[in-house]
């Protein structure tokens, strides 16, 4: 009998859990995995039929994901949509909640829209109450919440151990609490692939039963292990299903009778450890799962750019079609020709947006998936097969913007023309179009005859409105000088720094940029491992960067020039430009625009990359003087303190956030937003210092773009010209005005040149209140519009739903949003369209 010392109880029982772990990808291409994951369901129904003992031997099997078993849904003959229900019910098979194996990519509207598609399983009377991840090294402290709200309150975590740490020991239990204090069950299992490398899918029985049982002596050796029963998976990357794992449980209880071994789906495991959980002490935490495999998305700048413009695009779109839902199609200015530039040609019916949005949904939830690429991308990046898998997988980022903006354009041309016919045409003009609840206020760029780009200073366009403003003249010369000024702001520029050496407020004579640093702000920084280097990344194996071997060491090198800043003047703006090189980037073109009444700063870096195959890091720096800092980090539905707000042991060293930062101080703070680059590191460059606890006396933010520190399925090298984005203005931030400036650059003021029939100039008739204390997010589903009512605080919002005029219903027109929470709210037009 094995007896674990210092705990209750005695470890007697294995539960043995089939599933196979769901990849989008790795083993095969993305377009071949995907159908073939729909073609299991069927083949373990068959499975289920011929091994249905009622024995610990039975056959049982877990839906790792969600998505399959939807597509098998909505495609099967009603007579094996049955056979999916019955087994379901007799405890044979488990369908779980995650859509997919997601990163921490995915924002807050996606997250609820893969929740959302739950719906269907109980419309097909299929319950699911747990969610399960393999691989997946963290997850967005606002998924709780979302869990919470599908029903779900049970979480798998089946963490890979190369690249990091886990935040307990593997396994064990612990209670996870979202920002409003309501927890899941976490079970941090096991890596899946034990369960291949132990012998068990293969039926390996006598290795199988060596691993095992060395494993339960571990667990038995542990004082933290209060339960009585073990979880064992019995499956790896995208194994076909089959009954071999079966021979290990007969096996196993012929030869070990003390400890009872027996199939399980994950639910029945899940029931048996969450309730002995309840029964004992083991932790209670709240904070970010930051996920130390994020760094992979430094791995394809590009298409994670794509990816996040694609997801701007698409919530502009649902404003703005839902809004000319609520008013009415006008005389829309269609085109004679499918382009960009022209606007639509024909307008999508209700049911044509329903499933185009819907279809960018599936795009976005895709690429965010955490398969980067296959097992050989990184060690044979020329193969035919690494190209083509990461055609596939890219596919999913170009198809969601593609679809995307093609939406986000008829919408604004929609709601320009909606609420009366015969609107008279206006001459060309920009249209910006606000698609939040809130009076905005900010710059523009917009592309004007096709030829050249203007910035200009959109102000106070009105919550859900439109407003028209002048097209600039042709912008004047640039002249050469080190330094601009605006009434708020003073900056000079050192090339031979490599960007701004001096950012003066002058309200307050505070100076932004830490003259200590060893850059300049908006500098590009190469961050490589020296060429003698003997860390066993460099000398043994990639898959050695990691905790186990601290560093290595890394030189660093900034982008620089002797070449004098270029200066432009207009009447909204004032920017500055320069130019530099760096090893492995040759060119680099910053440009810093200072605006006329208001107080933000936008940086655009544009750098022409060529192909690397040894280590490096590009970063661009943000050397911010605020003394003693607290980063408030803006994650998928929630804000939270780096460091101070995470579970233990997940990743300090880089952080994958959505858009926002707050750095806050005693002498003042910054709120920084990145548009296309999710990676920071904080307090300076951490890569390779595994640290258990951040080390950030300095209130730097360094924009880490792009990285080839990895060994399997990450990029081995990028390439290309490529253009970030930041935005960022002085303030003491908290965390609530930390969420709504990620929010404005998730979804910026929609802007373009225009000439045609205008209906809509200001308000369009939707009022949200208090606006300054919620998000709406606004959706046509059919002939309504859903909107729904996010609480960024922690205190309740008692909200209102309001329509200037007539012919709008809405219910319920009053709501209580909880603290962290959402409420959802339905319009639809009751008077016929104008026409």
């Amino acid at each position: 009998m094995i007896e674990r010392r210092g705990s209750v109880g005695t470890l007697n029982r294995v539960f043995l859990v089939g599933h196979t772990h769901h990849d989008v990808g790795y083993t095969n291409s993305p377009r071949i995995i995907d159908r073939m994951h729909e073609a299991i369901i069927g083949e373990v129904l068959d499975l289920a039929d011929a091994h249905g003992s009622s024995g610990p031997d039975r056959f049982r099997w877990t839906f790792e994901v969600a998505r399959p078993v939807l597509r098998f849904l909505e495609h099967a003959p009603p007579e094996q949509a049955h056979r999916l229900r019955r087994r379901v019910a007799d405890g044979t098979l488990a369908v779980t909640a995650g859509y997919l194996n997601n990163t921490q990519l995915a924002s807050q509207s996606e997250l609820d829209a893969a929740y959302d598609r739950l719906a269907a399983f109980a419309a097909a009377g299929i319950p699911v109450r747990t969610e399960q991840h393999g691989d997946v090294n963290g997850i967005s402290w606002g998924a709780v919440p979302a869990m919470r709200r599908a029903g779900v309150s049970r979480l798998v975590m089946a963490l890979n151990p190369d690249h990091g740490r886990p935040p307990f020991a593997q396994p064990s239990g612990f209670w996870w609490e979202g920002q409003d204090g309501e927890p899941v069950f976490v079970w941090l299992s096991t890596h899946y692939g034990f369960g291949e490398e132990w012998g068990i899918v293969d039926a390996d029985v006598e290795l199988a039963e060596l691993r095992i049982s060395e494993f339960l002596d571990g667990l038995a050796a542990r004082r933290d292990y209060p339960y009585d029963t073990a979880i064992v998976h019995a499956g790896n990357d995208n194994r076909w299903p089959t009954a071999l794992f079966l021979d290990v449980v007969r096996h196993w209880n012929a030869r070990r009778p003390d400890v009872r071994m027996e199939t399980a789906t994950i639910d029945q495991a899940l029931d048996a450890l969450e309730a002995q959980a309840r029964e004992a002490d083991i932790p209670r935490v709240r904070g970010e799962w930051s996920d130390w495999w994020s760094h992979g998305h430094g791995s394809t700048a590009r298409e994670v750019a794509v990816y996040r413009e694609a997801r701007s695009l698409s919530l502009a779109a649902q404003s703005t079609l839902a809004l000319s839902r609520l008013r009415g199609d006008g005389d829309v200015a269609l085109a004679t020709v499918l382009g960009y530039r022209r606007g639509p040609v024909r307008l999508r019916t209700p049911e044509e947006i329903d499933r185009d949005l819907s279809a960018v949904d599936e795009e976005l939830m895709l690429f965010n998936e955490h398969t980067w690429g296959s097992w050989e991308t990184y060690s044979r990046p020329h193969s035919f097969f690494s190209s083509s898998h990461w055609n596939g997988k890219a596919g999913f980022a170009y198809g969601a913007y593609d679809w995307a903006r093609d939406l986000a354009v008829e919408g604004l041309f929609r709601l320009v023309a909606s609420g009366a016919p015969d609107a008279p045409v206006a001459a060309r003009a920009i249209v910006v179009v606000n698609p939040t609840e809130s009076v905005r206020t900010e710059p523009v760029t917009v592309e004007v005859d096709g030829v050249r780009e203007v910035t200009v200073v959109a102000r106070d366009v009105p919550a859900f409105g439109t407003a028209m403003l002048e097209v600039p003249a042709e912008r004047p010369l640039p002249c050469s000088g080190r330094g601009i000024r605006t009434e708020r702001y003073a900056v000079t520029v050192d090339p031979a720094r490599g960007g701004v050496v001096s950012l003066l407020d002058l309200a307050t004579g505070r100076e932004l940029v830490d003259q200590a640093a060893g850059s300049g702000l908006g500098a590009v920084v190469v961050e490589r491992v020296p060429a003698d280097s003997a860390h066993p990344m460099v000398t043994r194996s990639p898959k050695d960067f990691h905790p186990d071997n601290p560093g290595p060491d890394f030189v660093r090198a900034v982008s620089t020039s002797d070449v004098l800043p270029l200066v432009t003047e207009t009447d909204d703006m004032v920017e500055i430009r320069w130019i530099g090189s760096a090893p492995t980037v040759p060119s680099v073109t910053a440009t810093l625009r200072l605006y006329r009444r208001t107080d933000v700063i936008d940086l655009d870096v544009e750098l022409v990359k060529p192909e690397v195959f040894a280590p490096e890091s590009i970063f661009v720096a943000f050397p911010f003087a605020v003394a003693d800092p607290r980063f408030l980090l803006e994650t998928a539905g929630a804000v939270y303190e780096a460091d101070a707000e995470q579970l233990p042991d997940t990743s300090k060293d880089w952080y994958s956030i959505q858009h926002a930062v707050g750095v806050a101080g005693a002498e003042g703070g910054v709120l920084w937003g990145t548009v296309d680059a999710p990676l920071v590191q904080l307090g300076g460059f951490q890569t390779g210092k595994w640290a258990r606890e951040l080390d950030a006396p300095h209130g730097h933010i360094n924009s880490w773009l792009m990285n080839n520190l990895h060994f399997t399925n990450f990029q081995a090298r990028q390439d290309g010209t490529l253009r970030y984005r930041y935005r960022f203005r002085l303030a003491a931030p908290d965390a609530v005005a930390v969420r709504r400036f990620g929010r404005d650059l998730l979804q910026p003021l929609q802007a373009r040149a225009y000439a045609g029939p205008v209906a809509l100039r200001g308000s369009s008739g939707l009022r949200i209140e208090p606006a300054d204390r919620l998000f709406a997010e606004l959706r046509p589903e059919g002939d309504e519009v859903r909107i729904r009512l996010r609480n960024p605080g922690a205190e309740p919002v008692a909200a209102r739903v309001g329509w200037d005029g007539t012919g709008v219903e809405i219910v319920p027109e009053a709501a209580i949003v909880p603290p962290y929470g959402l409420a959802e709210v339905r319009a639809r037009r009751v008077e016929p369209h104008p026409r």
